[in-house]
């Protein structure tokens, strides 16, 4: 039996957005500290003392390699929690940042929180939820790993394009809401192999304008095929 896709989360892309997993949370703001935080603003003091939940606005997760090459690898919405994951894994060696897409509202929480008895017993729908959007993280991040490894660079922006086109409705005309530039960084690929790419689709007929606002889909099958067809050797 087939069953629907929810809506907070984007399958079988490199390119994850998650948003409203966690909007039970609303419900003991009492509990958090409020705070707004401006358009481009990068939270440096992610402790593993507290956690966080997303009221309103967006953010990038990203993780920096030795050499400070950006691999974007998760788009936070609101009603989400993050910096939970340091509770269960902190290490030095595994650098990332955390900055603001747009203003944001976050609600701080206590990580003391997670070690109550007593709070579970009395919210066993937020921890259900925070064990459901951990499992939709880490289905992220397999996801990328899988992509990382074996699709091809062309493989991978097709995908991202062919399921771009069906989450905003199987339109002609789309809102990417990101520059070629940022979907290269999300995608853990070279600007220029991203313009290649989008250049040899435009030969083709298959997309026209992509910029930040707008992304022509003419031929969406010609994305599906092109997805499927570029593999590693290794397959």
């Amino acid at each position: 039996m087939n069953q629907a896709k929810p809506d907070n989360i984007q399958d079988r892309e490199a390119l994850f957005a998650i948003e409203g997993a966690n909007k039970e949370w609303m419900e003991i703001l009492d509990r958090s500290v409020l705070s707004k935080l401006p358009k481009g603003y990068e939270l440096t003091s992610i402790s593993p003392s507290d956690f966080y939940l997303l009221v309103s606005g967006s953010l990038k997760v990203s993780c920096l390699a030795e050499d400070g090459h950006e691999r974007v690898v998760m788009i936070i919405g609101a009603g989400t929690l993050f910096g939970e994951i340091a509770h269960l894994h902190l290490s030095d060696l595994h650098q990332h940042s955390l900055r603001t897409l747009e203003e944001c509202e976050v609600a701080r929480f206590p990580m003391s929180l997670l070690e109550d008895d007593d709070f579970y017993r009395t919210h066993p729908h937020l921890i259900k939820s925070l064990v459901h959007s951990l499992g939709l993280k880490a289905g992220a991040f397999f996801a990328q790993l899988f992509d990382s490894g074996l699709v091809e660079v062309d493989g991978r922006v097709c995908r991202w394009l062919y399921q771009l086109w069906r989450k905003q409705g199987k339109k002609r005309v789309l809102n990417p809401g990101l520059s070629q530039g940022d979907a290269a960084a999300m995608l853990g690929i070279h600007r220029s192999s991203l313009c290649r790419v989008v250049h040899s689709l435009r030969e083709q007929g298959i997309i026209g304008k992509f910029s930040k606002k707008t992304l022509e889909i003419f031929q969406p099958e010609g994305l599906s095929d092109r997805a499927c067809s570029y593999r590693h050797m290794s397959d």
